[in-house]
């Protein structure tokens, strides 16, 4: 599998970690130094993360990602796109649509997530399908 193809692999995986909040799955992905941030947000380390995994609220639904780009230098790569995700809370159903940037690096021949970043959703033109 080429190097597009381990990463595209490796965002779906993390998404689908994240919705089953199989933190031991997701932890496997991260590197030792790992950190999630949001503009003008917190700083969370790999711990804390995770925590927040296992504390999302109600029941989720899915998370998904899409429109993936991918850039890749040496043993970095950067991959950016849009994940959405359902959660069920209170008998309604909430979309959270956001825009990402993650951070992976080549350790031992695998790729780990050294930083992820939390973006805004993104804007859609009416009539546009997101």
């Amino acid at each position: 599998m080429d190097d597009d193809a381990q990463l595209t692999a490796a965002s779906h995986d993390i998404a689908t970690a994240i919705a089953s909040r199989d933190v031991e799955t997701l932890s496997r992905y991260l590197a030792p130094s790992f950190v999630y941030r949001t503009p003008g947000g917190d700083t969370l380390s790999s711990d804390a993360f995770l925590a927040s995994v296992r504390q999302i609220p109600g029941e989720i639904l899915f998370v998904r990602v899409r429109d993936l780009e991918i850039d890749i230098e040496a043993d970095a790569a950067i991959v950016s796109g849009i994940q959405h995700a359902q959660v069920r809370v209170e008998g309604s159903a909430l979309d959270d649509v956001r825009s990402f940037v993650d951070f992976f690096v080549r350790r031992e021949g695998r790729w780990m997530l050294r930083a992820a970043v939390g973006l805004p959703a993104p804007e859609v033109p009416p009539g546009e399908p997101d």
